[in-house]
Order: structure tokens, then sequence, then C-alpha cells
């Protein structure tokens, strides 16, 4: 449609009236007005169900045939505007139905029953507003009550994707979208960026982390690809659609996992319920190791993929804090796995209270349960600075952990006196027990 036609269309729809979808035609309606003044060919739109944003639930276009142009077969052409145009101008309505998108208007409907016996259509001759134009005759006789033309407009549900968790079967959510204007969706990919997982349009579950999607409940159908294809088909030819729902599995892991390529994204994300995919050799030097995990309980998992962090330097000066180390406690569900730590340095600072305590330079604490496997310690040092009083034998202090038991060598770490007096304090080391005495 150029412009020059528009602007003639724009003319023509002066006279174009809004009313209610109402078999009855009053005295001095909008259509004896229209009549009237000539403007007796009339075209309907048709919501079918849905309404305009004029709150009605019909449109209707009027035409004066004399202003149109007659060809020599004697029949005058209308070349009609859709409702939504923006040649209207401020005449523009959009049709809506909730739950539902516009597949077209169509020229014929014909009712039928579906097999539960609901009333449904199916339509046909889709009016191309582009390329389509209404024919009358320019002699015929016309009433603009009684349309030439009726346009119906046909309704496709929103496209669903339903969401089920794989383990338990229990529906999540579900994603609705219009077809015309999305065919697929994104799997969630994990951001080399941030170290988080992007989850696009597929639902969280709090407290775990996705981990696959299936497309059978068995989960014997796993979707490796980047985006998932809806199967809905959409008819436009009859303003119909076929298999608009469509059900994805999701299969979650336990826990707020992370892939992490770099220091900062372990800084970011580092909490006692964390859980990280490490990808690359972690350097820290210059960065602070996170307080949370020094002294938190952490409940984690850490798979190293046999890399290594670096560099690592930490002190233990909190008196409230009775558990410290790379780790203050690893509880009964915590996992370290595949994974080296490399010239760490733990200094156990001066005033630092030690009754009670349980320090180490894995975990001041390590848990029944939990799995620390294919871990290394090297080059590493146990730090006690020499004003440090224990005055006490209450108090676990060893290479690796102060309580509990590991597999790791302590043979990577070495312990020795630091501060003021370093040759005040006696450091003895059996089987990675740390023994302490000072002289006087």
């Amino acid at each position: 449609m150029n412009l020059k036609i528009k602007a003639l269309l724009i003319a023509c729809l002066i006279f174009s009236v809004l009313i209610l979808a109402s078999g009855c035609v009053a005295e001095n309606t909008p259509y004896d007005v229209n009549d009237a003044d000539n403007y007796k060919v009339s075209v309907k739109f048709d919501a079918n169900g849905g309404i305009f944003t004029t709150n009605t639930s019909v449109i209707v276009d009027s035409f004066n045939l004399s202003e149109l142009p007659v060809g020599s077969d004697g029949k005058a052409q209308i070349a009609l505007i859709a409702p939504d145009h923006p040649a209207r101008g401020n005449d523009a309505f959009t049709a809506i139905n909730n739950g539902y998108f516009l597949a077209g208007w169509y020229a014929n409907r014909t009712e039928t029953l579906d097999a539960d016996g609901k009333t449904t259509y199916v339509y046909s001759d889709k009016w191309d507003f582009e390329a389509d134009t209404l024919s009358v005759d320019a002699d015929g006789t016309y009433t603009s009550a009684q349309p030439v033309l009726t346009l119906y407009a046909a309704w496709i549900p929103l496209f669903e994707i339903e969401f089920y968790d794989l383990t338990t079967g229990d529906y999540l959510e579900s994603y609705v979208f219009n077809p015309t204007q999305q065919q697929e969706i994104l799997i969630p990919q994990w951001s080399t960026e941030t170290g988080g997982i992007e989850m696009h349009d597929f639902p969280k579950k709090s407290g775990w982390t996705f981990e696959a999607v299936y497309a059978d409940a068995a989960g014997t159908q796993p979707l490796s690809v980047t985006a998932v294809k809806h199967p809905g088909v959409v008819d436009e030819v009859n303003g119909m659609a076929k298999d608009h729902v469509m059900k994805l599995y999701v299969d979650f892991a336990e826990g707020e996992w992370y892939h992490i390529y770099n220091v900062e994204q372990f800084l970011d994300h580092a909490s006692v319920n964390a859980s990280f995919v490490i990808h690359e050799d972690l350097d820290f030097e210059g960065q602070i190791w996170p307080s949370s995990l020094m002294h938190g309980n952490y409940s984690g998992q850490i798979r190293g993929n046999g890399h290594t962090f670096s560099n690592i330097t930490f002190e233990q000066t909190n008196n409230s804090k009775v558990n410290s180390g790379l780790f203050g406690n690893l509880t009964e569900t915590a996992v370290l796995e595949d994974l080296t730590f490399e010239n760490v340095t733990f200094t156990i600072k001066g005033g630092t209270r030690v009754s009670g305590a349980n320090f180490g330079l894995l975990a001041g604490t390590v848990s029944e349960g939990a799995k620390v496997e294919d871990v290394t310690v090297s080059n590493s040092t146990l730090q006690i600075d020499s004003t440090c009083y224990f005055g006490t034998t209450d108090y676990c202090l060893g290479l690796v952990c102060g309580l509990g038991t590991t597999d790791i060598d302590p043979a990577g770490i070495t312990c020795k006196a630091v501060g003021e007096n370093p040759e005040n304090l006696s450091i003895t080391v059996n089987d990675g027990v740390v023994t302490l005495q000072f002289s006087e």
C-alpha cells in the first residue's frame, strides 16, 4: 500500500463508526447518519470473542461510493485497512483476546464441534490487506447497517511450554508466547563472564541449579542443543494451530552452582552454600580470601577438575571465631575434589583466642561425612605468632585441619613461629598435629 492510496483511504474513512455487536438498529443510529451522508457501503470487523481497545467487539467502516474510483466493469474497488494499521491514525484499534494471538482476518467462518462437543470455528479466505481489494457494484443499493463484507478475527491459543521437575514430576510453571513473533526458547547456558547460569525463559528452583532438560518424563531424551524449537504449527489458511502445548522436563542439581573461569568470579559468588566447577587455575595474589569461607560452615562442593588455587594469604584475628582455615568448618555435605592448594599462608596472629579453638590450614573442623578427595596442599605454611600465649591445652591445631581427619598428605605444609620473638615459641608436629610450647 503506497502513500497515495493511504491518503485516499484515510479521507474515505472519515465516517468510520464504532458500534457494539448488536443486531438492533435504532432510529438515528450511526448507521442512519452514515446513510444520510451517503456512506452506505460498510465493512464489519468482528472481534469474534475478542475485544477492541475501544472496548467494543465490532468496528464498521463505511464508504461513500461517489468518492471511490469506478472501473470500466462498473465495479468500485475498495482497498481495506486493518483495524490496527497506522494509516488510521488516532482511529487505529487493536483487537485483543487474553491467552490468544490474532492469526488474521478471514472472510468466511464455519462453525464446527470438537471431540468434546465444544463449538469451534474453521476459517477460510484470509484477507490480505496489502493485495486484496473489495469489489462492489457502483450502481448497487446499499445500507450501512447491512455490511457487504464481514471479516472475522481468527484467534489461536498462545503457544505454551509447560515445565516439569524431572525428579519429582511436579509442575513448575509455563512460558507462553506468540509464535508469529518467536519460534524457540534458549536453553540455560553458563556465562563465562559471570560464572553464573543464564536461565533465559526457563524456571528457577530455589536452592537448586539447572542441570539439563529432557523432552520426556523418563529422562531418556536429553536436549543438547542451544535452543528448543516449539513443535506447534500455525495453519494460516484455516486460522488454526496444531500442538500448541509442549512439555519439557528439567533436571536440577542441588545447591547454588557456579562455573568459575577467574578469581573475580569465585570471590563474587563465595558463600557457605555455593558450589563451584573450576575451569582454570586461580591465582589469588593480592586478593583477600573470603571471610565467609574462612570462618563459616561450608556445605557446598568444589570440583577442581585438576586445577590449582595458588598464592592465598589470610590471617586469624577474629577472637569470636573458633574455627578457622581456608574453610572454618567443612560440614557433612561438603565436597572438595581434584584440587590443589599451592603457596598458601595462614597466620594465627598475636592475641588470638585459642581456648576451645580449632585451626588448620585447610579447615578448622572437618565434619564426619565431608568428602575431601584427590586434594593436595603444597609449598604452604602455617604461621604462629610468638605473642600468642595459649596457656591451655583446650585447642586443636593441625597442619591440615584442627579437628577431624582427611587423606591429605601434610608434608606439603610447614609450621613455623613468627613475630617479635619467634625463639620463645617451640613447635612440635606429630602426624600433622601441632603442639605449641611457649617459654617465659
